[in-house]
C-alpha cells in the first residue's frame, strides 16, 4: 500500500512538521510505502474556475500539480497534516483542495470511476494554538467532501489543541508517540479493519473533535 503524506505549514521544522514525522517514523515499510510533500516548496495554483476540467477530466493548469494527481489516485491512504489558522486549514492545503475539482468532475459530470478501483483512507493531523470547541470542525469538514471525491473515506485524526509556538510539541512527547503508534497500528491492520474501525487504530472520527 501506499501513503501520500501532505504537509501544509508554511512552516519548515514546526509543529505540525515534527507531528508528521513522528506518524511516519512509525510505519512499518514493508507494508506501507510513503512519501511526504511539502507544499510551501511547489509551484502551483488554486483552482480557477474555467469549466475545462468537465469537458475533458483533466485540469488545463501547467504547474507542479501535474505531478500530484498521479500519486493522489495512486494513494491508499491521504494523510493531510496542516496546523490551524483561523479555525480552518492554511491556504496552501485550501489551494490543494481545490484542484480536486478535476477529480470531482471526473465523477460526478463524466461518471468515471476511480481509475484503480480504490477506496482511499483519509486521515488528518491537526494542531491548533486556542482551545476552542469548534476548532477543527471546518477541517474535517472540507477533506470529507475532498475525499469524496476521489472515491475515498475519512477515518479519523490527531488533533492537538493549545499549541503555538515553533517546536512546543516536542514539549508533549506524549502526543509524538500516539501519532507513531497510530501509524504503525495502521501498518498492522487490514483495510477492512481500518475501515471498519478506526479507533483501534487510535484515530477521532467525531466531526468536531
Amino acid at each position: 500500500m501506499y501513503l501520500l503524506a501532505i504537509h501544509g505549514s508554511p512552516r519548515k521544522n514546526g509543529n505540525t512538521d515534527i507531528l508528521l514525522d513522528s506518524f511516519l517514523k512509525g510505519i512499518k515499510k514493508e507494508a506501507i510505502s510513503f512519501e511526504k510533500i511539502r507544499l510551501s516548496k511547489l509551484n502551483y495554483k488554486p483552482c480557477i474556475g474555467c469549466g475545462e476540467c468537465e469537458i475533458t477530466g483533466e485540469c488545463v493548469l501547467e504547474d507542479d500539480f501535474k505531478e500530484l494527481y498521479p500519486k493522489i489516485l495512486k494513494a491508499d491512504f491521504l494523510l493531510i497534516a496542516t496546523p490551524v489558522f483561523f479555525y480552518n486549514h492554511t491556504s496552501y492545503v485550501q489551494a490543494f483542495y481545490e484542484r480536486f475539482q478535476a477529480f470531482w468532475a471526473r465523477k460526478y459530470i463524466l461518471k468515471l470511476p476511480h481509475p484503480f478501483n480504490k477506496t482511499p483512507k483519509g486521515i488528518l493531523l491537526c494542531l491548533g494554538a486556542t482551545k476552542g470547541k469548534k476548532l477543527f470542525e471546518s477541517v474535517v469538514r472540507s477533506f470529507k467532501y475532498v475525499l469524496d471525491t476521489v472515491y475515498g473515506v475519512y477515518i479519523g485524526g490527531l488533533f492537538i489543541r493549545g499549541i503555538d509556538k515553533k517546536g512546543e510539541i516536542l514539549d508533549h512527547p506524549e502526543y509524538l508517540k500516539l501519532a507513531e503508534d497510530i501509524a504503525s497500528k495502521l501498518s498492522i491492520f487490514s483495510e477492512e479493519e481500518i475501515i471498519k474501525s478506526p479507533e483501534k487504530l487510535g484515530l477521532n472520527k467525531s466531526t468536531s473533535p
